[in-house]
């Protein structure tokens, strides 16, 4: 497995609301990670941070967008063709996202 590397973003666009693609399709796996408090999420109080690794993340928990907690995290699925997108209710909402590139 190739070295890991940070995803392609690490935090959602000045339009709240927008989905952005965090990790990119066909990688050996990865993870993100929504920050537990505030600062470091970048925003005055912690928030939700909403992801779908099939489609456009939307700013509610249904289908194949999930909701990550303050707190929470999520494993990419390996090797899938789609990339993983995100998205929150606040601009520029920061998170961490980490992902392993096929060799």
């Amino acid at each position: 497995m190739a070295a890991p590397v940070a995803g392609a973003n690490t935090q959602t666009p000045s339009t709240p609301g927008t989905a952005i693609t965090v990790i990119p399709a066909n990688q050996a796996g990865g993870y993100i990670v929504n920050p537990l408090n505030a600062t470091d999420q970048g925003l005055p109080t912690n928030e939700v941070l909403y992801v779908d690794q099939v489609g456009p993340a939307k700013t509610t928990a249904n289908g194949t967008t999930l909701a990550l907690q303050p707190g929470q995290s999520y494993a990419v699925i390996p090797n899938t063709l789609t990339p993983v997108t995100a998205a929150s209710n606040s601009a520029s909402h920061k998170f961490t996202a980490v992902c392993w590139p096929t060799a």
